[in-house]
């Protein structure tokens, strides 16, 4: 069992731009209709770097920025794990069509494919240079990416940044992947409670069937994101009768998400 704080959440998909958007959804449960979302546009990125950069690395940045904007921790001051189910969306396909002989791929857009890009551009952009993990376990990234975040965090008692992000493949990789939506989650996870903190978080691991339940709002086609099983646990920063959330992290093991405060 570990204990960690939530101190600043951030979150974007269809209809959800931010942690306040999410939070009434989450608090009144009231009809939810997903609204296209606007293509993020992360401030910490020069424009030379935004153009240079994939859509799945806007994504993950512009919602990391969101995080970080409600706390008054440094991003130098923090650890980084970044997860996804599939990190480089369509720098994949692109590679695929590299080797069915159909195309070529960009030289600038090449380096976007490897699964850390996210978080490089991320660590160079806030000269954030404590350790950085990027995961993927995944469907159940979201669980895994919280695990090694929050025992990173009670280990080296020291503040992490946690996002977990999803970018749309096109076909036919999504037959394969039925990522259709962008949908992705920013913490800041602390070890210890302040003032600050939204809630804090008892993790333990539990035996499962290994099947996520969603929330029924959630539309169905975001069921294949991994982050998106993360909106399961922020409810109870918002709701405090939802004590546990159960997030899969393996076919035969859950995350056990109990609020305690």
């Amino acid at each position: 069992m570990m204990r960690i704080s939530v101190e600043a959440v951030g979150v974007l998909a269809p209809g959800l731009p931010d942690w306040e958007t999410a939070r009434e959804v989450l608090a009144t449960r009231w009809a939810f209709v997903p609204t296209p979302l606007d293509a993020p546009q992360p401030g910490c990125l020069p424009s030379a770097e935004r153009r240079r950069s994939s859509p799945t690395v806007r994504l993950a940045i512009a919602v990391a920025e969101q995080a970080l904007r409600q706390t008054s921790l440094s991003p130098q001051d923090m650890a980084m794990v970044f997860s996804s189910y599939e990190a480089a969306g369509m720098i994949t396909h692109q590679l695929c069509e590299v080797l069915a002989g159909t195309r070529e791929v960009s030289p600038t857009q090449f380096h976007n494919s490897v699964h850390n890009a996210p978080s490089g551009y991320y660590s160079i952009a806030m000269s954030a240079q404590r350790a950085g993990s990027s995961i993927c376990r995944g469907e159940w990234s979201f669980a895994a990416g919280l695990l090694n975040a929050a025992a990173q965090a009670v280990a080296d008692q020291l503040p992490v940044l946690y996002v977990c992000y999803d970018s749309p493949l096109p076909s036919p990789m999504c037959e394969v992947m039925p990522v259709v939506e962008a949908t992705a989650i920013a913490m800041v996870l602390t070890p210890d409670a302040d003032a600050a903190s939204l809630a804090a978080w008892e993790l333990t691991i539990a035996p499962t069937h290994g099947a996520a339940t969603w929330p029924e709002w959630i539309p169905p086609s975001w069921h294949a994101n991994a982050s998106a099983r993360g909106f399961a646990a922020l409810e109870s920063l918002v709701n405090p009768a939802c004590a546990t959330v159960s997030l899969p992290l393996s076919p035969e093991i859950d995350l056990a998400v109990t609020r305690c405060s």
